[in-house]
């Protein structure tokens, strides 16, 4: 298992060199920040292995946040990074595993990963290692996020504390977004001042939240904004497969057919359903394309195998659901249904969807569609 770390310099330039030394030393850097309090709270959130700390940083300095980490029982190693030699005195004194000087040597880093690895060792061998517990989210339906396997859904402070993480989690990974950019999406209704104060406050809250679940996770300061920061496979989401299966075209077969019809009556509900934000519908409208492609790819495959008929009606009429208007999906059902219910019921079927296109649409079903009701009912 990789040794996970987060570097704290408050001179970007040397932390992303840190950060470079520490990947191809093999180390998973988990965060790199140059701002310390940003270092404190993603350290709660992530419970990295070790912290790299520059030991003189403005407002707060290297040594105060490895006795906060200490005080608060972080569990994390520390290993002081500084031009001055005089400082390793004050390293020791808050018991630091290691100090580095700048410039830093390859043997003297591998030396401090030496170091960690062991100690790392020796705590897993004598007590356990209570690692991150892992969340899945629901985005189908009432958004949840549920930890491990316990059947109750997380509590938010806020319903403003869920839309934000929900909102987060569709960003792509590590992307930042500005606080403009989260103003306009989820307090658009308030003024730059209060939109500003509910959005630290949200931040902390869900930080909070995050940090009493041992998630791995958290929403860190960069910049003007924020970015959702995560250790591995912290979360699993049900949008993720069904965006997957439809991108990368993934062809049904016996191989994937259970896991394929899970996957959409799974994400038949509608997607963020309590949520009434704007931001919202360019959401709803993605994975409502996704939903429909692969459901119709599904039932491309229930015709091509000729499944019981009353499974593909079911599925017909799901997809039918999401897109009311499609007169394909309407002569799929159509069809099933003639075939299931007989020439009246197929009938009443027609003549319902109809008047529904007169009503909402001010037209008629398609010269397709008619011909094969007259075939089928004739």
């Amino acid at each position: 298992m990789k040794v996970r770390a987060i570097v704290v310099d408050d001179e970007r330039l040397i932390a992303e060199h840190i950060d470079r030394l520490l990947a191809d030393a093999g180390v998973e850097v988990v965060g790199c920040c140059t701002n310390p309090y940003e270092a404190l709270e993603m350290t709660k959130a992530l419970r990295p292995d070790v912290l790299f700390l520059d030991i003189e940083m403005p407002e707060m300095s290297g040594l105060d946040i490895a006795e906060k980490v200490y005080s608060d029982n972080l569990d994390s190693e520390v290993v002081f990074i500084t031009a001055y030699n005089q400082y390793a005195i004050d390293a020791f004194r808050v018991n630091a595993l290691d100090y580095l000087l700048k410039p830093i040597m390859e043997e003297d880093l591998n030396r401090s990963l030496e170091r960690i690895r062991k100690r790392r060792k020796e705590r897993m061998g004598a007590a356990g290692m209570i690692g991150n517990r892992q969340l899945s989210a629901s985005l189908f339906g009432k958004f949840s996020v549920y930890i491990g396997d316990d059947p109750e859904p997380v509590r938010w402070v806020t319903s403003k504390c869920a839309e934000l993480f929900a909102y987060m989690l569709l960003q792509q990974e590590d992307k930042e977004v500005s606080k403009w950019q989260l103003f306009e999406a989820l307090w658009n209704e308030k003024n730059t001042e209060k939109a500003d104060i509910n959005l630290r406050s949200t931040v902390s809250r869900v930080n909070k939240t995050l940090r009493d679940l041992h998630a791995g996770m958290s929403l860190t300061s960069v910049r003007n904004g924020y970015r959702l920061t995560m250790s591995g496979d912290a979360i699993v989401v049900d949008a993720d497969p069904l965006e997957s299966f439809a991108l990368d075209s993934v062809e049904i077969g016996p191989d994937n057919l259970n896991q394929v019809e899970q996957l959409v009556y799974r994400c038949n509900h509608p997607f963020l359903k309590e949520f009434s934000g704007e931001w919202c519908e360019p959401y709803r409208n993605r994975y409502r394309q996704y939903f429909l492609y692969l459901g119709g790819k599904l039932f491309s495959y229930y015709e091509r195998v000729r499944t019981e008929p009353l499974k593909a009606l079911r599925l017909a009429e799901m997809l039918v659901d999401h897109d009311p208007y499609n007169d394909s999906l309407r002569a799929a059902a159509l069809k099933l249904r003639h075939q299931l219910e007989g020439r009246k019921r197929a009938a009443a079927y027609y003549e319902a969807y109809a008047k529904l296109l007169r009503t909402e649409l001010g037209t008629e079903p398609g010269d397709a569609l008619t011909d094969m009701f007259h075939k089928l009912t004739d």
